[in-house]
């Protein structure tokens, strides 16, 4: 027999020896474990009780090269031991390992992922922007005064419950399919306004039925963009910080570009209804150009390691997944397992209380962020009295905050960093612009402040700090959090940012009955 023979003999021997007592340990800690923990409750029913070593046992790790190649959470999931234990104590050991032969992460060296992640944040907050920019528009055709308010309160409301829905749906629909709708959503929107500019003008819908359009358009807009925004987020949590700042950047340049396209059209075209038309049709090839990118950023090397990492790490596995299979498994060798829902709400509970307990002053700082600029823009604002003639200040307005907004987006690329307790300040800080843009409303008919260079100032000021103190928790709180929670965590911190709208819509309405602003002109 030659050497090389011999030595593939023995290689042979050693690996059917290995597999033989892997077996053998397998059963003998599977008979163990589900004797030790059958259990005769005092009624006579027969029970047992989950412990890690069960999983452990029935959901044995895949090998390195299996987990980069099969990642069916069902059939392959990681043993749940590796990231947490039925004691609710996170514990991350065998994920954290290192591996000498893993895969290096993709390049950006042109720009192009960024670029695309900032078009994609421009997608799907140009919807309502649009809504928000024809504003002149709609208060001459529906004679009310603040139609702002009334697109802004819908759609904030009706977003804000996309958002939780969505958090509660974050493991059950995937994150594409939830993208897609989104557009799906703001295609139908956008196009049913175009088409009823052009059937009002014809008299072939009332004003009052076109209003009820109208707003319900906004509705769908708030799903669509409450889902998406959601998705979008978790999507870029688990990317390098700066996509998600590419996302906050393109939604501030959504509404700059929202504010140019109605200015442009505004001027070049007399007819109000031709240039809506023409305004709307421009916003749905912007949603066509999204929706295109998408699926390019979706097959990208760039998005595909991470989602493979994510994966690794348990981003898309989610635990009702785990202890239902491993529960599944336990009932072919036990009589009677125990109820895994209530196991299945503890550990979401507690995953949830985690993250928040690390991202706590990142919560409530975008909150109060973003309570402030909806309760003054356009809940304030859309009250403000104006000498300008065919409805002009409204869009000034509108292109002030947008473009202040964008610019206050851009310095969050700066190397200084605002500390956790610096945002919770300068949140407070903010709320002293309130009564200065109250002095520009009050008296309704005489206010304090007259004209129109101090509200368009104070607008400036409050959307240049909307872009930066917006934006600078949304990039800083993935970073806080395992790689594993990354996805859950844009969706709670999207989810305090809309909590936070819906206050201060909440708050502007009340106010706006307090001034004596009429109830018609608001709903």
């Amino acid at each position: 027999m030659s050497y090389t023979e011999f030595t593939e003999e023995k290689s042979d021997e050693g690996r059917d020896q290995t597999t033989t007592t892997t077996e053998t340990e397998r059963t003998r800690r599977r008979t163990t474990t589900s004797e030790a923990e059958a259990q005769t409750l005092p009624n006579g029913t027969h029970t047992t009780s989950l412990t890690t070593t069960d999983v452990d046992v029935l959901l044995l790790p895949p090998k390195k090269e299996e987990r980069r190649t099969s990642f069916n959470p069902v059939l392959v999931p990681p043993p749940p031991s590796a990231f947490f234990k039925l004691e609710d104590k996170f514990v991350y050991d065998d994920l954290e390992k290192e591996d000498p032969d893993e895969e290096k992460e993709p390049t950006d060296p042109y720009h192009l992922y960024f670029i695309a992640f900032m078009v994609l944040g421009a997608g799907f907050h140009l919807p309502f922007n649009s809504f928000v920019a024809a504003v002149d528009y709609f208060m001459i055709t529906y004679d009310r005064n603040n139609m702002a308010f009334v697109i802004a309160a819908t759609y904030t409301y009706t977003t804000c419950c996309a958002v939780v829905a969505n958090v509660l749906l974050v493991n059950k629909i995937s994150t594409h399919r939830r993208i897609v709708f989104g557009y799906a959503a703001f295609f139908v929107s956008l196009a049913m306004m175009a088409v009823l500019v052009a059937c009002t003008s014809a008299g072939l819908i009332a004003d009052k039925t076109g209003f009820i359009i109208t707003i319900l358009a906004t509705f769908l807009t708030g799903i669509g963009g409450g889902v998406q925004e959601a998705s979008f987020y978790g999507y870029a949590g688990m990317l390098p910080s700066k996509y998600t700042r590419a996302i906050m950047l393109g939604e501030s340049f959504a509404g700059l570009m929202v504010s140019i396209n109605r200015i442009a059209t505004k001027l070049s075209i007399d007819s109000a209804i031709t240039n809506t038309i023409i305004f709307f049709s421009l916003s749905i090839v912007g949603e066509i150009i999204c929706i295109c990118l998408h699926y390019y950023i979706k097959g990208s090397p760039l998005v595909k390691y991470y989602e493979r990492e994510s994966q690794i790490d348990l981003l898309y596995l989610p635990i009702a997944q785990v202890m239902t299979t491993a529960r599944q498994s336990i009932a072919s060798y036990v009589s009677a397992p125990r109820p895994v829902l209530l196991d299945c709400i503890k550990m979401a509970l507690k995953m949830r209380w985690d993250i928040s307990k690390r991202i706590w002053k990142l919560m409530i700082g975008i909150l109060q962020v973003y309570f402030v600029s909806l309760l003054l823009y356009p809940g304030l604002a859309s009250v403000i009295p104006s000498s300008w003639e065919d409805g002009w200040l409204p869009v000034i307005l509108i292109a002030t905050f947008n473009i202040s907004d964008f610019a206050g987006t851009l310095l969050t690329g700066l190397s200084w960093t605002m500390t956790d307790n610096m945002l919770l300040f300068l949140g407070a800080v903010r709320w002293g612009l309130i009564p200065f843009l109250l002095m520009c409303v009050v008296p309704l008919n005489n206010p304090v402040f007259t004209g129109e260079v101090i509200p368009i100032t104070i607008i400036f000021i409050l959307g240049l700090t909307t872009g930066y103190m917006g934006s600078t928790p949304m990039c800083a709180a993935a970073g806080k959090v395992k790689v594993a929670w990354r996805e859950m965590t844009g969706n709670l911190m999207t989810m305090m940012m809309l909590m936070g709208l819906t206050l201060g819509a909440t708050t502007a309405l009340a106010l706006n009955a307090i001034l004596g602003v009429e109830l018609n002109e608001v709903m």
